[in-house]
């Protein structure tokens, strides 16, 4: 039996219903990460949780999936966890299964900002935000979201039609 909602719901940590539905995001700054007391559901009690803590809204209990895309992101042999202090990251909330029942959970993927607009490159499937930001570089020598590289292609097509008359 569940004493009390904060056993569901940790009130002092972030977590998907917080942020929205599958598909939600939140761009957060990394301010921190460290350990913080967290309720633990398989102990039923408070323990030292590893979480990640950003400027804009509550901390992030860390699991297993989400360390590993930080070290992926902010190095690569994973022995340095400050490197992602002070980094954009983006939330979203995806659709997970915990304990073979499905739920949603925070994830973390990179947050790249457009040169031209400011703007975040989000994906576009079948293509990453890196994808995107690989094409948009080979193309113009810049960094663009989708819609700045569409701005982009009108402006040398124009110019090349206006150069070829």
């Amino acid at each position: 039996m569940i004493e009390t909602w904060e056993k569901v719901l940790d009130p002092n940590f972030i977590n998907a219903e917080l942020i929205g539905g599958v598909g939600a995001e939140r761009v957060v700054t990394i301010e921190d990460i460290d350990f913080k007391e967290a309720y633990d559901q398989r102990s039923n009690s408070r323990s030292m949780k590893q979480s990640l803590f950003f400027k804009e809204c509550k901390p992030l209990v860390l699991n297993k999936t989400n360390t590993k895309t930080l070290i992926r992101l902010f190095g690569t042999d994973g022995s340095n966890p400050q490197a992602c202090v002070g980094k954009k990251i983006m939330l979203y909330v995806a659709a997970v299964k915990v304990a073979g029942k499905p739920t949603t959970g925070i994830r973390i993927r990179e947050c790249i900002e457009c040169d031209d607009c400011g703007g975040i490159v989000k994906p576009v499937p079948p293509r990453s935000a890196s994808e995107l930001v690989e094409i948009s570089r080979r193309n113009t020598g810049r960094t663009l979201c989708l819609a700045c590289m569409k701005k982009a292609k009108e402006k040398m097509d124009k110019e090349g039609s206006a150069s070829g008359k």
